[in-house]
């Protein structure tokens, strides 16, 4: 796994092993590819497969569109992004996170302020993830990330950014 920069020093995304892009960048391909949603639709027996492409592609530039700005100005990602489990209070070491837009989600781990890693995304069909095959991938991504976080000591952005300094040396 390698972890790529989307927007600067604030917004990072996994890109797997044998992936040929980040996750965001994956997401973001995906969500405006008209063909993918249209099959997308009908294998989830979405009843207006036109509305769904065209919302999906709407909501999918929104987010690209909102991330760019947030990037590139003083708003701080946590406008975005939220703790993926509603109930979560105050601070939390490797916080797993979720950005939504209507049914569209990225999710990221958030490793301080203002600093997040997107390890995926889902177009989100059921209240909770474990009902839906690719929200179960998605959740089951972030706990993978997590974990090498953990065994790799990160835990803040000084931290993080010493692994990704070493990664890019060698």
């Amino acid at each position: 796994m390698k972890i790529v920069s989307i927007f600067g020093e604030k917004l990072y995304a996994c890109q797997y092993d044998g992936q040929a892009h980040n996750e965001y960048a994956r997401l973001m391909d995906l969500w405006a590819d008209a063909f993918y949603l249209r099959g997308y639709a009908q294998e989830n027996n979405i009843s207006d497969i036109r509305e769904f492409v065209r919302d999906i592609r709407e909501d999918a530039k929104f987010i690209d569109d909102l991330m760019e700005k947030i990037s590139k100005g003083n708003n701080a990602l946590e406008s975005f992004f939220r703790p993926l489990n509603d109930l979560e209070m105050g601070t939390k070491t490797l916080s797993l996170q979720k950005g939504k837009r209507y049914k569209l989600r990225i999710y990221a781990i958030k490793l301080d302020e203002n600093l997040f890693l997107i390890t995926g995304g889902a177009i989100k069909l059921t209240h909770k993830m474990k009902e839906h095959n690719d929200t179960k991938v998605e959740k089951d991504k972030l706990e993978l990330v997590k974990t090498y976080l953990k065994n790799n000591f990160i835990f803040d952005s000084d931290s993080f950014y010493e692994l990704i300094n070493e990664d890019y040396e060698d």
